[in-house]
């Protein structure tokens, strides 16, 4: 029996090292590139209750949104705009947003608000959130603060238990907490950077996947077999036939 050829001109070991650098980095990149989005946070107590989303984001996306359990939607439109103003009172807010039949059985309210771009800073306290939020009648309300990838944010609060944030980005903060008859109050401090450029960082990643895609491909192009390098070797020739 004549022994098959070795192939060696594939190399397996090569091609695996190869593709998981390539995972690897689409991973990664694909990691790079996404937004950190802001976690809504979900209303939680007894009903009526509210969760206060303060947006200041980069561009169209500030606004002032309400999450309610318990209430009505039109309560809340009127409510949403109430906060707009308590919570920025030099900004007119605009008419409440048509909700989404996809809210998973919350009563959603979003006014948008135009704020200036540059570096801000505003205060907040129980006593106004409760009388702006009063046609609810909220038995619950949580208030929290969210910005986007390029605006950076600090809240400093008074609420039992909270902790002043660190400098972040691409995330909600939390003002403070009321519950019906606790007697407690609160105070908080925020402070929003300025809108920073976009990052370039994705345009980065990109350039480099591509790039490592192309080279992947050309030395998968070389790796492969040559025409006749899979033939085995010469066949011994065939006796006469007398």
């Amino acid at each position: 029996m004549i022994p098959t050829p070795v192939d060696r001109s594939r190399s397996p070991r090569g091609s695996r090292l190869l593709l998981a650098a390539l995972t690897t980095t689409v991973l990664l990149g694909s990691a790079a590139c996404a937004t950190s989005s802001s976690s809504d946070q979900i209303p939680i107590g007894p009903k009526p209750s509210v969760t206060v989303l303060l947006r200041v984001a980069a561009d169209a996306g500030t606004s002032v949104q309400l999450l309610a359990t318990g209430t009505t939607q039109a309560a809340l439109d009127v409510a949403a705009v109430e906060v707009a103003k308590t919570a920025f009172p030099g900004a007119q807010p605009g008419a409440p947003e048509l909700a989404s039949p996809s809210d998973g059985g919350l009563t959603v309210a979003t006014v948008p608000i135009t704020l200036p771009t540059d570096a801000m800073s505003f205060s907040l306290d129980s006593t106004s959130m409760s009388s702006a939020l009063n046609l609810v009648h909220p038995k619950a309300v949580g208030v929290w603060v969210c910005t986007d990838d390029r605006r950076s944010l600090t809240v400093d609060s008074t609420a039992p238990g909270a902790v002043s944030s660190d400098v972040v980005s691409g995330q909600c903060q939390v003002a403070g907490s009321t519950l019906a008859h606790d007697n407690v109050t609160w105070t908080a401090k925020v402070a929003v950077g300025a809108v920073e450029p976009p990052s370039k960082l994705p345009v980065l990643v990109v350039a480099v996947i591509v790039l490592l895609l192309i080279v992947g491909a050309v030395l998968f192009l070389r790796m492969r077999p040559t025409g006749g390098s899979g033939a085995g070797p010469p066949m011994p020739a065939q006796p006469p036939v007398h």
